[in-house]
């Protein structure tokens, strides 16, 4: 009963606004909210090169045996395939260059230079290439999550104050327009190349990360006055 009086009511309020537009009659208060969070990981991007020489019959397999010796450097994650070349050197082999990823915690990264030695042999090398702490999607995600909802606090503890200060006017959020880094991924990556010890020396988890902003536009509205309303309506 309560819906059909609802559209009762908007069925005759209708045609009275139809031909008026009452935006510019709204008694509006217009601000900007801010936010900003850290968002750190303590994983780490990890590319390992691969250079392997192999015989023409044994080429098929060579993706699955790369993949198996990838586990003994680090089993804490899939490890990815992301480039494979192929070319055929003066002795008749095919010469294979590889790359592959994994995002790894970084308290796995001590001794990982090492272990890629370990399991290299003569034609067949693994060496660490590159060491990107860059966050997650899913960390940025998670953090854009948390400052929308801080902005929707602060509007909200805004609005709030707007009704106690002014109980007469009614005020409502007539619009929201987010704006600000709101990516799910960084804009620069923050690499970092294992060039010295670094990550082997340190025995704690390392937490890298990168400052997200965001802010938003909010309009607070309340109706405009109902004798100013009869006036444009008359017009």
């Amino acid at each position: 009963m309560r819906y059909l009086i609802i559209l009762f009511f908007l069925l005759i309020v209708k045609p009275i606004y139809a031909d008026n537009d009452y935006e510019p009659l709204l008694n509006s208060v217009t601000m900007q909210f801010n936010a900003e969070q850290w968002v750190t990981t303590k994983t780490a991007i990890v590319t390992i090169g691969v250079n392997a020489s192999v015989s023409d019959s044994a080429l098929g397999k060579t993706q699955n045996n790369i993949l198996t010796k990838l586990s003994k450097i680090s089993n804490k994650d899939e490890w990815h395939i992301v480039s494979f070349n192929r070319s055929l050197d003066q002795s008749g082999l095919e010469r294979v260059q590889v790359q592959a990823e994994a995002r790894l915690p970084s308290d796995d990264l001590n001794g990982i230079r090492d272990r890629a030695k370990a399991i290299s042999v003569p034609g067949e090398t693994y060496t660490l290439d590159n060491v990107d702490y860059r966050p997650s999607a899913m960390e940025y995600r998670d953090v854009n999550t948390t400052l929308r909802n801080d902005i929707y606090s602060q509007v909200k503890n805004e609005l709030d104050l707007l009704n106690k200060l002014y109980p007469d006017q009614k005020f409502y959020v007539h619009n929201i327009n987010f704006n600000g880094d709101m990516t799910a991924e960084p804009q620069q990556p923050r690499a970092m190349l294992m060039a010295v010890a670094g990550a082997d020396t340190n025995n704690r988890p390392l937490s890298v990360g990168d400052k997200l902003r965001i802010s938003a536009i909010v309009i607070f509205a309340s109706a405009p006055n109902a004798d100013v309303v009869k006036m444009v309506g008359k017009n």
